[in-house]
């Protein structure tokens, strides 16, 4: 059974872990996610203040006691001359590999939906691989829609 909950601080190193495994996989897609070595553990440092806000939420999902998922989000807040002035952001979802196509990515994304609604957040956003077409459909799938497109050069 898959239980989702806060994660404690004493797992951050797990999901650090877990982070430069998705950062691994996203490199897959393009060069710009490479990481240094000591990443997953610098990942877990900012982690352990930015868990005490309340604005923000890191979510594990657990199976029989392993860690096999975790989502990072938080809400941030638009220039003032927006009418929406704060909104949701997915900073990160990853699932490990054995465990996707189960439903612990939407589980972790409702749980995540929840957090958001309580504190009136009408608007989420998140950031994708263009080319990681399987995460792009996960996502339309849960009735989010393109707004951007993030574009880059390399000098």
């Amino acid at each position: 059974m898959v239980k989702i909950r806060e994660a404690r601080e004493e797992e951050l190193l797990k999901v650090g872990r877990l982070w430069g495994k998705f950062m691994a996989f996203n490199t897959e897609f393009n060069s710009s996610f490479r990481i240094k070595k000591k990443a997953p553990e610098i990942f877990s440092k900012e982690m352990i203040e930015k868990i005490k806000d309340s604005s923000c939420r890191l979510t594990v999902a657990e199976i029989d006691g392993e860690i096999v998922g975790f989502c990072y989000s938080y809400i941030s807040h638009k220039p003032k001359h927006f009418k929406l002035e704060k909104f949701g952001f997915v900073g990160d979802l990853y699932v490990e590999e054995d465990y996707r196509r189960q439903g612990v990515g939407r589980m972790l994304v409702n749980d995540t939906l929840a957090f958001f609604s309580k504190r009136k957040v009408r608007q989420i956003e998140l950031l994708v691989a263009i080319k990681n077409i399987d995460t792009v459909r996960f996502w339309e799938s849960l009735g989010f829609s393109h707004l951007l497109t993030w574009m880059y050069k390399r000098t």
